[in-house]
């Protein structure tokens, strides 16, 4: 009896321990991301990305399907060349998205998207392959 009790005791206090801090991003599947990309509207996210106090990056290496949609996002990456100019123009004058770029060992033609939070973080996702 004392070992239920124990371990009831102990899943309430984790569970009132919380999770901890967590990342206020999430990363996209790769069909949305081409999905997104095919749009292409970086309107909102470019005011939150100059007012970002943390950027994440994201490989599309480590993305479900690369292999298999590749070419799906190669095509879409080259249909969207204009787009993706005006959105390194934008990056290249946010220190913080620029030093997490370095950080990560990413170049700024290598970013492909950006998503960003109204909590003052954002993601780049950088075609690393």
């Amino acid at each position: 009896m004392v070992k239920p009790l124990a371990a009831i005791a102990f899943a309430l206090a984790l569970s009132f321990a919380g999770a901890g801090p967590a990342q206020a991003q999430y990363v996209m599947d790769l069909g949305s991301l081409i999905a997104a990309l095919r749009i292409g509207d970086f309107s909102g996210d470019i005011e939150n990305l100059q007012k970002a106090n943390r950027v994440y990056v994201e490989r599309v290496s480590r993305l479900s399907g690369i292999r298999v949609s590749g070419d799906r996002l190669d095509g879409t990456v080259a249909a969207r060349r204009r787009v993706l100019r005006y959105l390194h123009a934008i990056i290249r004058q946010v220190p913080e998205a620029m030093k997490a770029l370095d950080r990560h060992g990413q170049t700024l033609d290598q970013v492909i998207f950006l998503t960003t939070t109204n909590d003052g973080t954002a993601m780049l996702y950088v075609d690393d392959r």
